[in-house]
């Protein structure tokens, strides 16, 4: 197993594909940033508002995106697979289907795991340097506590958010790669991903409402319901960090089981 990751590392490491991913990702978060930096520069009479701590906003209510990215992430590792047949020529070299499915997932894990750093890693630094940190004055007036305070309190609520994401991104990934193993091409994977991760959640709560409750019960169970949760929490607390653990490793189990199961009884041409 770990040859194989290593060797799915080393593949995803020589693709254009990995840096143009973490490039598009690290300057999607300049440009918010740079739009932030337009409103602070601009708006003269409440420039000051636009801080650092203010910045971590857009960060929270983009927690979702990490849901719907990961199949950019899995597609990084798996796009070459049906195109050069690697699959069949590493079954015939005496890899399980097993080995090779959660190589390939460890690695996308993997890569998503760099991206996630790369992205949050630019958009906090570009926030610090380009918006500064509050006044004490205006952190009293904000938040009640001083400029160090206001900061180690937004970077605290950060840290909660992300806490609650990750196990739901997992979930997500887990989901993208079954999709990408069971059907083939790349078009295909994604629009198949989208129709689990949008499509039936949408038609899950409008039976729920419709036509019987039981629906909306499952509809709770899914994904986007928690990260819903996450994003529209005013105190987010270990409940509802707790219940995004369930929800997203349970997906996770399931989607990777159900991946491995089809994927090794599925004929390769």
């Amino acid at each position: 197993m770990v040859n194989s990751i290593r060797a799915e590392l080393y593949k995803l490491t020589h693709r254009v594909y990995f840096y143009g991913f973490n490039l598009c990702c690290a300057a999607f978060a300049l440009l918010v940033v740079g739009c932030l930096c337009y409103i602070k520069f601009t708006a003269a009479p409440s420039a000051e508002l636009v801080n650092f701590p203010f910045a971590l906003t857009p960060l929270y209510l983009g927690m979702p995106l990490g849901l719907y990215l990961v199949i950019i992430g899995g597609d990084a590792v798996f796009s070459e697979q049906y195109k050069y047949n690697t699959l069949k020529n590493e079954m015939s070299y005496g890899l399980s289907r097993a080995r090779i499915y959660l190589s390939r997932l460890v690695v996308s894990l993997l890569l998503m795991a760099v991206v996630f750093v790369v992205t949050m890693g630019v958009y906090l630094l570009a926030s610090l340097v380009l918006l500064g940190i509050p006044s004490d004055a205006v952190a009293l007036d904000s938040f009640g506590m001083n400029a160090a305070q206001s900061v180690q309190m937004v970077m605290g609520m950060l840290g909660f958010y992300v806490l609650a994401s990750l196990p739901l991104w997992l979930g997500a990934l887990a989901i993208a790669m079954a999709c990408l193993f069971l059907i083939r091409g790349s078009n295909l994977a994604g629009m198949g991903f989208l129709v689990l991760m949008v499509g039936v959640p949408a038609l899950l709560d409008k039976l729920g409402y419709y036509v019987h409750p039981f629906f909306r019960q499952l509809y709770h169970l899914t994904l986007n319901y928690s990260m819903d949760l996450v994003t529209s929490s005013t105190t987010l607390g270990w409940a509802v960090i707790g219940r995004c653990w369930i929800i997203g490793l349970a997906w996770a189990v399931i989607a990777t089981a159900a991946g491995l199961f089809f994927f090794s009884r599925r004929e390769l041409n």
